[in-house]
């Protein structure tokens, strides 16, 4: 199976993979809102953080090429404090990738399945996320490829439909900079730089399986430019279309937004047909959270077969989700008032920094000993 044997991702692959993770869940909420209609300004920051924040896990990433962060935190720090801080990156994965089934839990529920329980729906996205990882990342990576593509083609359709129903109206991004530079910069950090951007922390557990260590460059930061590029897209098109009032108000501002299309009374209810691209970028999601989550786990207690870890972190997975939180309100507030300063921040941000400084300062003296 997948995890006993080498991985090689391909460049198309690392990059539909980084597009759609990131499009996840970051497309379900009106990413820096609290900018009203200066939200992408705060978007377009957060890129150019993230990309920086992304350098340091790809420097991380040129010192042990061969191993998962999970394992070179261990070589920097120690085996001792180095395999309880793996630990700690193991339960965060679980724990945001928890987080990431709640959010779709919650869009199913509300928006498609309203008889359905939470729990049923968790079930259910879990299954398929076992399934795809037990079929071999490989096949998920050449899924991704296909999917990539769906989700490119159909976002642009929707965009061409409310074009052509005239519901973009430019003059909703004006003034711009209303609300001024301290209230666009307190959306950015760290709230809309950590999520989804931060994210990528995951990454690096995969790029030791790029078929070539440059990709995480090559490929690595322009997919990251790109899918901030889209999302800044998107921000500004629900902008135009709701207002920064509305975008502030809604629940879910893409979906209120395209449900707006009616074009001669034919084209309409576009919202469902969204719904569908939205949990497919979350199923990529949970997936990867949840394969690093196996990998770094089976690494580290040295067990030769990971596979057998899949079933009891599946269930924790799926387990916090609904116990997380009582209810959406409530799972919303954590992800805005808690997780970014308690765990995005030193995981996503501090500690990576650290560890690059000191590795750097470890091999500079190697090389000194190396040279006397």
């Amino acid at each position: 199976m997948l995890m006993n044997r080498k991985l090689s991702i391909g460049a198309y692959q690392f990059f539909s993979i980084i597009f759609l993770f990131e499009m996840g869940s970051a497309t379900l909420v009106g990413l820096a809102a609290g900018a009203m209609q200066d939200a992408w300004i705060s978007v377009l920051i957060a890129l150019g953080s993230g990309c920086l924040i992304f350098c340091i896990y790809i420097k991380l990433f040129e010192m042990y090429p061969e191993i998962p962060f999970t394992k070179y935190i261990q070589s920097i720090l120690g085996k001792f404090t180095g395999k309880i801080l793996a630990m700690i990156y193991i339960l965060y994965f679980i724990y945001i990738g928890a987080r990431v089934l709640r959010d779709f839990e919650e869009l199913l529920v509300i928006t498609l399945y309203n008889a359905s329980s939470l729990i049923s729906i968790g079930i259910l996205l879990m299954f398929l996320v076992m399934y795809a990882i037990f079929k071999g990342f490989e096949v998920f990576g050449r899924a991704c490829e296909l999917l990539f593509v769906l989700t490119i083609i159909i976002t642009t359709t929707i965009i061409g439909f409310e074009m052509i129903a005239g519901l973009i109206k430019i003059d909703n991004l004006r003034p711009v900079l209303e609300v001024g530079w301290k209230k666009i910069l307190m959306e950015t950090y760290p709230l809309a730089v950590t999520f989804p951007f931060g994210e990528m922390v995951v990454f690096t557990m995969l790029l030791p399986n790029l078929k070539k260590p440059d990709y995480a460059w090559k490929i690595g930061i322009p997919g990251l430019i790109f899918v901030g590029l889209v999302l800044t897209l998107i921000t500004m098109l629900n902008i135009c279309v709701l207002g920064a009032n509305t975008l502030q108000r809604a629940t879910y501002p893409i979906l209120t937004s395209v449900s707006y299309i009616n074009i001669a009374d034919f084209i309409q209810r576009l919202d469902s047909v969204l719904v569908v691209i939205m949990v497919i970028g979350g199923f990529i999601k949970i997936a990867v959270f949840f394969f690093c989550a196996v990998i770094g786990a089976g690494d580290l207690f040295k067990i030769k077969k990971a596979d057998t870890l899949t079933y009891p972190i599946a269930l924790i997975m799926l387990v916090c989700s609904v116990w997380m939180a009582p209810d959406y309100l409530e799972h919303y507030k954590e992800g805005l008032d808690i997780v970014p300063y308690f765990l995005h921040i030193p995981l996503q941000i501090l500690i990576p920094l650290v560890l690059l400084v000191i590795a750097l300062i470890q091999n500079k003296a190697k090389t000194k000993e190396n040279a006397a």
